[in-house]
């Protein structure tokens, strides 16, 4: 992302994007099979600036 950053002139903190982290959890033995919708689960870190 440091290219990106530097793309879109983004130089400090405070007017940086939020880069959180989304994962996403699916069935490990390729469960479905077929042309069907699967329970998945997607999970959430909010980027926190007191991480850093």
């Amino acid at each position: 992302m440091p290219q990106l950053l530097n793309h879109l002139q983004v130089d400090s903190l405070g007017e940086s994007i939020d880069w959180g982290t989304l994962v996403v959890y699916t069935c490990a033995d390729n469960c479905g099979g077929g042309n069907e919708y699967l329970e998945e689960f997607i999970w959430k870190q909010d980027f926190s600036a007191g991480s850093i």
